[in-house]
């Protein structure tokens, strides 16, 4: 009994997979994902390169070119990832409401669980599709413009993070268009969510400093380095960086942590002085690197994974009414 349950959902799961697939493929929107991103990381790699042949100094190599840019892209940053989550499933499930063929499809000898968990991981393969061949693509591109390449064992990790960060902002996507039926409402309540958390986040970090607020909520969180938060600089570091701490900054957190695991990141605070005349810097608190990179990993999958629960329990829920 059990063996045939199980077969009966791989066959359903898989059916769902391929509908899927099949779907954003008539739908071009698989298709134009990877042109945008071609576009892109073309642009990223030969544009530098092109103006210092016509105009400026050779372009000097960079061996930490390929990633970085494939761990956190270096053009839009998170404003990128955000699209891509947008354009890959604003209509995942919200879709099949507006087109009325939720209906047919609920007629299969499938449960909406079933529907809703082939949907979804569609929806991530498309993603780890995506970055792969941008990781791929940069790779190769990083190698013929900058040079030797190093660490680019850690490449699968960076893309394996932007894939994770990515899917943060795809599942309240999906959330907000399993709640409302509405692919527009999706998308815009989507952008809203990321306006508004990019909004508080810029007024809290200009009031307070990069506080522990800033650590749990999507998008680039609060802002590190290894450089000391006052004076001139002294104690700087040899391997100078500034990352973000929150869910878009995942993939280069642990490609940073995998290859200076002994980095210790400063979270500098303000304090205004003389009635806002002067500002003031100063270190509000410091951590491993691997702390920040563990943190934003157990943050992203925490949104991930309650967000889809609340998917998941409002698909079950809906009346499907023909």
């Amino acid at each position: 009994m059990g063996t045939r349950l199980k077969t009966r959902f791989l066959s359903g799961f898989t059916a769902i997979l391929y509908y899927e697939f099949l779907w954003n493929l008539r739908k071009k929107k698989t298709i134009g994902l990877f042109i945008l991103i071609f576009v892109l990381v073309t642009l990223q790699i030969a544009l530098r390169p092109l103006l210092a042949y016509y105009y400026g100094p050779p372009l000097p190599a960079d061996p930490s070119f390929v990633y970085t840019n494939t761990s956190y892209p270096s053009l839009l940053g998170g404003i990128l990832l955000f699209l891509i989550a947008i354009a890959t499933t604003m209509n995942t499930i919200s879709g099949e409401f507006e087109t009325g063929s939720i209906v047919p499809l609920l007629t299969k000898p499938v449960s909406k669980t079933t529907v809703f968990l082939g949907k979804v991981t569609a929806a991530f393969l498309t993603l780890l599709g995506l970055f792969a061949f941008l990781g791929i693509y940069t790779t190769i591109g990083g190698i013929l413009t900058r040079g030797p390449q190093d660490s680019l064992w850690v490449v699968p990790v960076g893309v394996l993070g932007l894939t994770t960060a990515t899917t943060v902002w795809a599942t309240i996507t999906i959330t907000l268009g399993t709640l409302s039926k509405n692919s527009l409402v999706a998308a815009l309540g989507s952008f809203g969510v990321f306006l508004g958390l990019a909004i508080v986040g810029s007024l809290i970090a200009f009031y307070l400093g990069q506080t522990e607020i800033l650590f749990y909520a999507p998008g680039t969180g609060a802002s590190a380095s290894t450089l000391p938060c006052a004076g001139s600089g002294e104690g700087q570091s040899f391997n100078s960086i500034n990352l973000g701490s929150g869910t878009d900054w995942l993939g280069r957190l642990l490609v940073e942590w995998l290859i200076h695991p002994n980095d210790v990141l400063n979270y500098c605070g303000v304090r205004f002085i003389r009635g806002g005349a002067r500002v003031e810097t100063f270190l509000l608190s410091s951590d491993p690197i691997s702390t920040i990179a563990l943190r934003s990993l157990g943050v992203s999958l925490a949104y991930v994974v309650g967000l889809l629960a609340i998917s998941w329990l409002a698909f079950r829920r809906t009346q499907i009414l023909e």
